[in-house]
């Protein structure tokens, strides 16, 4: 007797669900800690802020109420109006917006995640193609296509152009190579401040990519969940500029074809309590799409109302947030030097939790002389491959102990790039940089 087969579905979904989700079985059979494990596996992979844990857990702990009846019974599935109200609040105290967020334009979920599922059941058919510049999070395929069925397609572009104008020659080549093989690109998902680059889009760019999605009729879903995680603002890097702040948007493509989303795990480091946000204030009928899938993306009554009074600080909120900005500036500068005094290549970050860094070929050498995989080849031979980069992500999780993801994380069009997260604690920090330096340098 057999049990009967799984969905179709279901079978594809669990090829796709990413290799480096094993790291986290290894962060919790051996999680780094100051005093009862100091040779565990720090985590320097995970795009969480921990530097504001204690301003956190103080606040949340002196603002923790009681139970009362209404916390037992269902609540508004999209958020309550007053919920709504503060995040509004958020969007037009820190987003410089062009016209005044309302609490009706916003959907809350619990997490970006469903967010990102349900605009993806909302905006395509099964099959349809929604286009990513590369790197990017490899999250996104799993987040559109599992259930959804969305094609995440991550558009390869050379590093040194992901910041500029002439990438979108790109995505038109992906675009009409998708409709020549019998397929339809629906959505442009667009991340500023970029993941894993850690920069924001210069406004001529997010101008290039609204008119490639107006002249194609794609919506355009735009990820702002590091927007408050900006940190540097010096003369000639490009600032943020939410495309709620746009007085101009629709010179460029229809208003309702744009989506923005938001949340709290990233700049209020609040991962754990599963709450992220969609508006489209041009476009009511997606609101009012988000609001009938909401019912998948319940939170407990108790979160929504706990949240409610945190934001309604305001005062509070918004000096964490600047003390956030001064240490994730501060660890970041600290990270810069030391990859400058050892040599190590990355892009240089405005924004966000994270550094796009690539290991010298020496990291890759050494783990194939501790596997006897180097043979007799030289190790002037020796390159960056799909196969060595997982080899060398296992190693210095494994045997040195620090967690970052790999480049192929990011569909990574080059091989030997890593996230490390510096949004960590200064000293656990300094173990993981010197830790990451002797896998570069130890021979076997």
């Amino acid at each position: 007797m057999t049990a009967p087969e799984l969905s179709a579905g279901s079978q594809a979904a669990m090829t796709k669900l990413p290799l480096v989700f094993k790291a986290l079985g290894w962060l919790t059979e051996n999680l780094y800690d100051k005093e009862s494990n100091p040779s565990g596996i720090i985590n320097a992979g995970v795009a969480a802020n921990t530097l504001i844990k204690s301003y956190l857990l103080d606040r949340l702990n002196s603002i923790s109420d009681k139970f009362i009846p209404s916390d037992l019974e269902y609540n508004i599935p999209y958020g309550s109006s007053q919920l709504r109200g503060e995040i509004a609040a958020i969007f037009n105290r820190h987003f410089n917006v062009a016209e005044p967020v309302s609490e009706e334009d916003i959907t809350v979920t619990n997490g970006c995640t469903t967010a990102i599922e349900m605009l993806a059941f909302a905006l395509c058919n099964p099959g349809d193609h929604v286009l990513i510049p590369a790197p990017c999070y490899l999250a996104l395929e799993n987040d559109m296509g599992c259930r959804a069925q969305a094609v995440a397609t991550p558009v390869q572009l050379p590093l040194e152009e992901s910041m500029s104008v002439e990438q979108i020659s790109y995505f038109e080549q992906a675009l009409s190579d998708i409709e020549a093989s019998g397929g339809k690109v629906k959505v442009l998902f667009l991340m500023s401040p970029h993941n894993p680059l850690g920069a924001s889009y210069p406004r001529k760019v997010l101008q290039a990519f609204f008119k490639f999605a107006s002249e194609h009729n794609l919506y355009v879903v735009m990820d702002e969940i590091y927007a408050l995680s900006v940190f540097d603002h010096s003369d000639g890097v490009a600032s943020f500029e939410s495309v709620l702040s746009w007085t101009d948007l629709d010179s460029y493509i229809d208003p309702a074809s744009v989506v923005i989303l938001h949340g709290l795990s990233k700049d209020f480091g609040l991962n754990g309590f599963r709450m992220g946000w969609a508006l489209s204030p041009w476009n009511k009928d997606l609101t009012n799409v988000l609001r009938c899938y909401s019912a998948f993306g319940y939170r407990p009554a108790y979160t929504d109302r706990l949240i409610t009074k945190f934001l309604s600080d305001r005062e509070y909120i918004d000096s964490m947030l600047q003390i956030s900005q001064s240490m994730l500036a501060s660890n970041y500068k600290h990270v810069a030097e030391f990859l400058d005094q050892h040599a190590i290549r990355y892009i240089p970050c405005t924004a966000g939790h994270f550094v796009w860094l690539q290991l010298p070929i020496s990291a890759c050498i050494n783990t194939l002389k501790k596997l006897d995989r180097l043979g007799d080849k030289d190790a002037a031979d020796v390159k960056w491959t799909a196969e060595n980069e997982m080899l060398v992500w296992e190693d210095i999780a494994r045997n040195h102990c620090i967690y970052i993801p790999p480049g192929q994380s990011f569909f990574s069009a080059e091989y030997g790039w890593f996230r490390l997260s510096f949004s960590i604690d200064k000293d656990d920090l300094d173990i993981a940089l010197d830790r990451l330096i002797k896998a570069c340098t130890t021979t076997a």
